[in-house]
């Protein structure tokens, strides 16, 4: 993961993704606007977005840096 130290939470929340990845296997969640409409991740500033989706579909929970051009 290069220089940049990775990301392994939502900002505006300070949930980790595998907290957050617990809770949407607990309640067979696969989407992110569950997440966002039960613990508000993505919900205030989204730049967590398209991490929580990537760990949705891959189950990981730490990544590289998504510069915010790419991010939406």
């Amino acid at each position: 993961m290069d220089d940049e130290r990775p990301v392994r939470a939502c900002m505006c929340t300070s949930l980790t993704f595998r907290v957050i990845l617990g809770v949407a296997r607990d309640r067979g969640y696969t989407k992110v606007e569950q997440l966002t409409e039960l613990l508000g991740c993505g919900g205030s500033c989204g730049l967590c977005m398209p991490y929580l989706q990537r760990m949705l579909e891959t189950g990981e929970t730490e990544f590289a840096v998504i510069p915010r051009t790419d991010a939406r």
